[in-house]
């Protein structure tokens, strides 16, 4: 789910995400990716270096996607790169698992620079679990989201009320609010 949606689709019921910034050394990864970097991305343009296939039941697999020639891996690519990554989850067991925050990346040569967007607690698996649950399972409905949140811990439901802006009692006296009127 792409950030922007998120923040749209949450304003006003949920607290937004804080932005998180890394520039230096590439020292983080994107993880949709195999080997952590986009595949067109080197840091180099043209790398060289020694062969050292993978081995999987006795079958030989070179790990390099480009060339590879008398014994050495060839491989080729653009130094500046931009990567966006959408907001990672699964559904599994009618239920969403969080995967990986929204995170923005340029790569140049050696460097990048990042922005990630975690939870204001860097608890993102409930913050981001929680959202989902009340985008996709409860009609964005908060009331139905919390009373059908079926994560417990010690036989406590782990619905987090610090990451809603509005309490139950706020919500209570707007309802009543509008019924009086």
């Amino acid at each position: 789910m792409v950030y922007k949606k998120i923040i749209k689709a949450t304003k006003g019921v949920f607290v937004a995400p804080i932005k998180k910034y890394y520039f230096g050394k590439i020292k983080y990864a994107a993880p949709r990716y195999f080997d952590f970097h986009p595949r067109k991305f080197n840091k180099t343009i043209l790398s060289i270096s020694k062969s050292l296939p993978l081995e999987i039941n006795g079958k030989r697999y070179n790990r390099n996607p480009n060339f590879d020639i008398f014994g050495y891996n060839i491989s080729y690519g653009f130094p500046i790169w931009l990567h966006y990554n959408d907001l990672g989850w699964k559904d599994k067991f009618n239920s969403p698992r969080f995967e990986f925050s929204p995170m923005f990346v340029i790569y140049f040569f050696n460097w990048q620079f990042c922005i990630w967007w975690n939870s204001p607690d860097r608890n993102n698996d409930l913050y981001y679990e929680m959202i989902l649950w009340w985008l996709n399972y409860s009609d964005k409905n908060i009331d139905k989201a919390e009373k059908t949140w079926g994560w417990t811990s010690s036989g406590k439901s782990t619905w987090n009320e610090k990451y809603l802006i509005n309490t139950k009692q706020e919500r209570r006296d707007k309802i009543l609010s509008k019924i009086v009127k």
